[in-house]
């Protein structure tokens, strides 16, 4: 993986989706930044797509979602957070991007 990070302000997309840095499939951290400076999201990405992890921040700095990606499809456990702190969702991939799990909290904890 590149050490390079761009923000998205920096790619240009393609039509498959695919994210461009200097007319090439980007390799590194792609960030979305507020305008405020604070960084919304970090996803690594490898030949134009998401590889590896990402996260999302909620604007206080709290984590909101994180998870796997490989070659642009979800795998292992990605999670979602409500603006409280508590748990939202856990949703469970196989190597291939398909669901295996969901699981669902409201704002108080109770499954949903």
């Amino acid at each position: 993986m590149s050490d390079m990070r761009v923000t998205m302000d920096d790619v240009t997309w393609d039509t498959d989706g695919c994210a461009l840095y200097e007319g090439s499939g980007f390799t590194g951290e792609l960030v979305d930044v507020a305008d405020d400076g604070f960084v919304i999201s970090s996803y690594a990405y490898r030949f134009g797509f998401p590889h590896g992890p990402y996260r999302e921040w909620f604007a206080g700095g709290q984590v909101a979602k994180e998870g796997t990606m490989r070659d642009g499809l979800p795998v292992g456990l990605h999670r979602e957070w409500h603006p409280n702190g508590r748990l939202a969702s856990e949703l469970e991939f196989d190597d291939h991007g398909r669901e295996l799990a969901r699981r669902r909290w409201d704002e108080q904890g109770t499954p949903a």
